[in-house]
């Protein structure tokens, strides 16, 4: 063990005239809250962008893929499982492929009437996201015939149209300058707390809407791909499909032109918010971080006042500068990690009661949410500690050097 460690671990925090050091207790205290607003902000920014990741894709899909003819720009024309020959090349393991039919629709009760878009989907389709958030009701079983005719709507629409679980409604499917008509059945009810989505979203049958839109069973309007583990895989693997799209093209073995567009381009909106949350929390860290760094350096001053003349008598006999400066340092290192350790433990602990008893509220027609998420990322949590600790030794290297300009002979009669 050096020196200037063993006499870091011997020197006692508090002065010798009284009990305790307010200045010192002021500086944990500066620290500990220091710690816990960054622990909080980064878990809570954290928490946002996967909640609001899980709801935008659980309504949309992560990559879409559609196809048009030429300069020709209509959205409708179909998707066939050749055609996405190209993208189960390429897709990993851990990704699904799937036909998707997506069609505007009213639905209309004897008081009121809503526009709707219906999303068709089959028996394979992952339901953990609607599940979830299932508030009434089941989900439907799709690979019957009896349940062709069964939807999921939101609470938002239901409240919007009055209606109930079990109940059947008129539904009119627009296109191609007519309208069909169908009595749908309300089997679920879902509620997400994303506004924008629940008052249009509608989830029913591929089957149904392949037959209301005369759609063959093989074909459908639009591809999705989903089960893509990040945001960067998603950017990644666009890239690569419209390569590949284009490519045989080129090659002349198709002539229609794939519109390959990504989550980050249709729900660019909710996006760009999280990105702005995520500035937010920078700001945050670098305020948090310059209060941390100024309080150690104020509490390394009050430690170096307090024992001037213990300094000047470690010099007269022979203690080095650097020793006295290390010797310092680490005694505003150990007010440092008692900072740290309190702040872990209350910023951790208010994390844990907030994920399992979603204490603080917050208004989802602002929020999206019904209550303030967050994620305990230990890697996260790990690294900004280490920083913190990084920082704080760089910083000190400074204000200690003026251990070095008092003189033995003054330091050690200093009151």
């Amino acid at each position: 063990m050096s020196l200037s460690l063993f006499l870091a671990q011997r020197l006692s925090l508090k002065s010798s005239r009284n009990n305790g050091s307010t200045g010192i207790l002021i500086a944990i205290i500066g620290i500990t809250l220091s710690v816990i607003v960054m622990i909080v902000s980064i878990s809570v920014m954290m928490g946002f962008r996967h909640e609001i990741r899980q709801k935008v894709i659980g309504f949309d899909s992560q990559i879409s893929i559609g196809v048009k003819t030429g300069a020709d720009t209509d959205a409708s024309v179909l998707i066939s499982n050749d055609d996405l020959k190209p993208t189960r090349e390429i897709l990993p393991s851990s990704a699904s492929v799937s036909l998707s039919v997506r069609q505007p629709a009213i639905i209309k009760t004897p008081k009121n009437f809503s526009g709707s878009i219906i999303k068709g989907v089959d028996n394979n389709y992952d339901w953990s996201f609607l599940r979830s958030n299932l508030v009434e009701g089941i989900i439907p079983d799709y690979s019957s015939d009896s349940t062709m005719y069964h939807i999921m709507v939101s609470r938002t629409l239901a409240n919007t149209l009055e209606l109930e679980l079990g109940q059947k409604v008129d539904t009119y499917f627009l296109g191609n300058g007519a309208y069909r008509a169908r009595r749908l059945k309300i089997a679920g009810i879902y509620d997400t707390h994303f506004s924008e989505y629940d008052r249009n979203m509608v989830f029913g049958s591929l089957s149904m809407l392949q037959q209301v839109a005369s759609v063959p069973d093989t074909c459908a309007t639009i591809a999705e791909i989903n089960g893509l583990p990040d945001d960067e895989t998603i950017d990644n693997l666009s890239e690569k499909l419209s390569e590949a799209y284009l490519d045989r093209l080129y090659a002349g073995s198709t002539d229609r032109v794939y519109s390959i567009v990504n989550i980050h381009e249709t729900a660019a909106l909710y996006f760009n918010w999280l990105a702005l949350l995520d500035t937010n929390v920078k700001v945050i860290l670098t305020l948090m971080s310059l209060l941390t760094i100024l309080t150690l350096i104020s509490s390394l001053f009050i430690l170096i006042l307090r024992r001037v003349s213990m300094i000047g008598i470690l010099k007269a006999i022979g203690a080095s500068n650097r020793l006295v400066r290390s010797t310092f340092i680490l005694l505003a290192v150990r007010i440092l990690a008692r900072g740290l350790l309190f702040g872990n433990i209350i910023g951790i602990g208010f994390l844990y009661i907030q994920k399992t008893t979603r204490l603080i509220p917050l208004n989802p027609d602002s929020y999206y949410l019904d209550h303030v998420p967050v994620m305990i990322d230990w890697t996260s949590i790990l690294i900004l500690n280490a920083g913190i600790i990084v920082l704080s030794f760089i910083v000190l290297l400074l204000p200690s050097a003026i251990v070095t300009t008092i003189p033995p002979s003054k330091a050690i009669n200093y009151e």
